[in-house]
């Protein structure tokens, strides 16, 4: 039996330094979910954030751009420099991003309050796997059509652990003394938040909603637009199946991706890249910086996505530190599962054929994600068969793991302790 310790050698600053955000306004932790419960009015803010976030030089120096013109042509005191960055502006907005306001739609529909987050709380019935299948197929385009294909089968498996969890109804998954992780054959629903968790320790809806905000869902759909012609309307409708809203604006309402960019403090560099891209695409001459500001774009997009797994493994030590009841144990798993999901998007996510992404859609690697999940005990192939939830017998071996996973994300981005720090406990933006 693993023993809930503390080793004497750790001061637990940095988890009790974050815990101090638990105070700050729930964005993306289900309160008062609906499916969208992360949409969020930005903290007090200027509007476009033109500060590079955490750790992202890199790779926006990477990628040959920060969004802003790069000067291609020749000029001199006479005459006008080409590509140049016009003011965000988006007047067709709701014609452009009707397809990426459906699709986001859609995964609200099926994770929050009408389907998935519904039947955890009781609110509707989930007995069959079809009832999450026929959502999930539903719309045109529907979520199965442009889900990322290594996606869509963690899709099916968590749908099949989602309708056990749901069948096994309220449960305790520690035991009485909250030493020993006793989940039973299926899990069940967990603590105050009902928190529908599997027999591995998987809050398993937040795989495919989170998941579904980078490499899953979101991310591919707009990866896979700019494989053809790249207008001001393809940049809308990327912009909008990122999250963020039709003026480009941190302080305005933000959802999915953008909402969780912007707590990370990449939406400012992001709406950079995206403004100069627009202005870009409408001079032929400007077609290479169009794509690098694309590039730019969508690197940050995966970076802050693996920014916000740092933020939720450092916050689940936190409140692993602090947890008394079976409710502040299941918290744990709420923020790892959160973190988690995030990355588990992007696994077999392939390249683009073609655009500027072509032949290098993502950073990470699979063999990154499986390390990462790994470090964590989520066995991809079987989200039931995953360890996780034996972490909450030890604080010293998940913060183990955490380290571990922090290492990775520092060897795959390129990035210092320092960034990892920052991230750990980020200034939105």
């Amino acid at each position: 039996m693993r023993m809930l310790e503390l080793d004497p050698f750790k001061t637990h600053g940095p988890y009790l330094a974050v815990l101090a955000l638990l105070a700050l306004p729930a964005c993306g932790d289900d309160t008062g979910e609906t499916g969208g419960e992360d949409a969020t009015e930005g903290p007090a803010s200027t509007g476009t954030d033109t500060t590079m976030g955490p750790g992202t030089t890199a790779v926006v120096d990477e990628s040959g751009t920060s969004g802003e013109s790069s000067g291609s042509s020749d000029t001199n005191d006479t005459e006008t420099p080409a590509c140049q960055v016009a003011p965000w502006s988006a007047p067709d907005w709701d014609v452009n991003a009707a397809s990426s306001l459906a699709l986001r739609a859609q995964l609200d529909m099926l994770t929050g309050d009408p389907t998935m987050r519904g039947a955890e709380t009781g609110a509707v019935v989930v007995d069959d796997v079809s009832v999450l299948t026929d959502a999930w197929e539903a719309g045109d385009p529907s979520l199965a059509s442009v889900a990322n294909p290594g996606f869509d089968a963690i899709v099916q498996d968590v749908f099949e652990e989602f309708v056990e969890v749901i069948a096994a109804g309220d449960q305790d998954l520690m035991d009485g003394s909250l030493t020993m992780w006793m989940p039973g054959p299926d899990g069940g629903i967990w603590g105050d938040s009902d928190r529908g968790i599997n027999e591995g320790g998987f809050e398993v809806r937040q795989l495919v909603d989170k998941g579904g905000y980078s490499g899953g869902i979101n991310y591919a759909y707009a990866m896979s637009l700019t494989t053809g012609d790249v207008d001001a309307a393809t940049i809308d409708a990327i912009a909008a199946i990122w999250g963020t809203n039709a003026d480009l604006d941190g302080m305005g309402e933000l959802t999915d991706g953008a909402n969780y960019s912007y707590q990370m403090g990449f939406h400012g560099p992001m709406a950079e890249a995206l403004a100069a891209a627009k202005s870009y695409a409408g001079d032929p001459a400007c077609t290479a910086e169009r794509d690098e500001a694309l590039v730019s774009f969508f690197r940050l997009w995966e970076q802050s996505m693996l920014a916000r797994l740092v933020f939720y493994g450092n916050r689940a030590a936190g409140k692993l530190l602090m947890a008394a009841d079976q409710s502040g144990f299941a918290d744990v798993l709420h923020d790892l599962g959160e973190g988690l999901g995030l990355v588990v998007g992007f696994y077999g996510l392939p390249d683009p054929g073609a655009g500027p992404l072509g032949g290098a859609g993502r950073i990470i690697t699979d063999a990154d994600i499986e390390a990462i999940a790994d470090a964590f005990g989520l066995d991809l192939g079987d989200i039931g068969a995953s360890s996780t939830g034996t972490f909450l017998e030890s604080l010293p071996e998940y913060e183990a793991a955490v380290d571990e996973a922090e290492d990775l994300v520092m060897g795959v981005y390129g990035v210092d302790a320092a960034t990892i720090q920052g991230w750990a406990m980020p200034t939105p933006g």
